[in-house]
């Protein structure tokens, strides 16, 4: 079967003492696969996930997605459907309900529309309340900033998630409701996959259906 995302030969523009971070890497991600991504601190993991995502730039190699060879003019399009999450998520001014409804005004989303219901579903899954709705985005904690990144995800209905890290600063009650979310989401559509960056061995057995160790560019 086609990978839903196969990545040939790619460097980063990024460097370390002259040599780029990532050089040649190649790897494919099959569909409803669960790859956990792991190696050493500093090798440029994340650089790889942002480089897939088209948020670092990319100096050589092709992305493939769905069987089929990105051209430039394609890259909105593909960053609407492959979704980058970082440990520190962005959020906007304004509430929770703010950030969910806004991503909506992409031109990349603008076939998309805010469903409330879905929303609703997302926050219970979290025990989270209605009211978490109105709260404002820039005073959430590290965790609920995680939670409300990853609602503004799904509810875009993706293809692929590439997480960073999105556990490190949730709760262990809500890590739960989160891997388990992130599993029921990938199971829910054939067409979907996932790349997990992390660090902690449990969570590695608990995720993954394939691990994939990452070293790096070593100068």
């Amino acid at each position: 079967m086609t990978p839903i995302l196969e990545v040939r030969n790619l460097s980063s523009r990024i460097e370390r003492q002259g040599i780029p971070l990532i050089r040649s890497f190649s790897f494919s991600l099959q569909r409803q696969e669960r790859l956990v991504l792991t190696g050493p601190s500093g090798v440029g993991k994340s650089v790889l996930l942002r480089t897939i995502a088209f948020l670092e730039p990319l100096k050589e190699g092709e992305i493939y997605f769905y069987g089929k060879k990105l051209s430039p003019n394609e890259i909105p399009q593909f960053r609407s459907q492959v979704m980058y999450l970082a440990q520190k998520p962005s959020l906007s001014e304004g509430t929770v309900e703010d950030n969910f409804k806004r991503v909506f005004a992409f031109k990349s989303q603008k076939e998309k529309k805010y469903n409330s219901e879905l929303v609703l579903g997302f926050l219970k899954q979290f025990n989270l309340s209605e009211s978490f709705l109105n709260q404002q985005a820039k005073l959430l904690s590290g965790g609920e900033a995680q939670i409300l990144a990853l609602i503004r995800a799904l509810i875009l209905e993706p293809s692929v998630l590439l997480l960073d890290e999105p556990t490190a600063s949730i709760d262990s009650f809500r890590i739960t409701a989160f891997e388990k979310g992130i599993v029921d989401w990938v199971h829910s559509s054939q067409d979907r996959a996932l790349i997990w960056i992390t660090h902690q061995k449990e969570q590695e057995h608990r995720l993954s259906t394939r691990v994939l160790h990452f070293e790096g560019t070593n100068p």
